[in-house]
């Protein structure tokens, strides 16, 4: 199925546009959509970093971590709609790299799963700032949590960055 819809982006006008190596306008498009592509990574890594690391008590503890995610998950959640943006720029551009790439479906799961926890951190904590800290138990999840989604967002990042070595 992945196969059919890539070849049918292969043949698609704004797959030739963006990927015509004799156009001015593809030597911009493609690496300033690599360009924000990183930036945004780097946004949300930082982002996701101090909140799952305030999550396992390793940092932040000045603040709580309702407080925090109250803070970050705003630009957490702009750094992937860019990130959907500027991936699926690359994705139309070279079609069968990326979707036909194990790489790609790694990340593409990953990034499920992980949408999920943060998903759930800012429900909990628009609700209720407190929410994770009202208990032990509650922050023994909390940590859990953010040790999985720690450890997910770097699966993420390491998938996404071999999208382009491995088939």
């Amino acid at each position: 199925m992945l196969q059919t819809f890539s070849e049918w982006l292969t043949g698609t006008p704004l797959h030739d546009f963006l990927s015509d190596t004799t156009r001015m306008s593809t030597w911009l498009i493609v690496p300033l959509s690599q360009t924000i592509h990183i930036l945004a990574v780097s946004v949300l890594m930082i982002c996701v970093g101090l909140l799952n690391l305030r999550a396992l008590g390793i940092a932040g503890r000045r603040e709580s971590f309702g407080n925090l995610a109250n803070e970050v998950m705003p630009y957490i959640w702009t750094a992937l709609a860019v990130l959907l943006f500027t991936g699926t720029v690359q994705t139309i551009a070279e079609p069968t790299r990326e979707l036909l790439s194990t790489a790609f479906a790694t990340k593409m799961a990953l990034l499920v799963a992980v949408v999920s926890i943060a998903a759930l951190f800012q429900a909990t904590t628009k609700k209720d700032a407190n929410y994770w800290d009202r208990s032990a138990e509650r922050q023994w999840m909390v940590s859990v949590l953010g040790a999985v989604s720690l450890f997910l967002w770097l699966g993420i990042a390491a998938a996404g960055r071999l999208i382009a070595y491995v088939t």
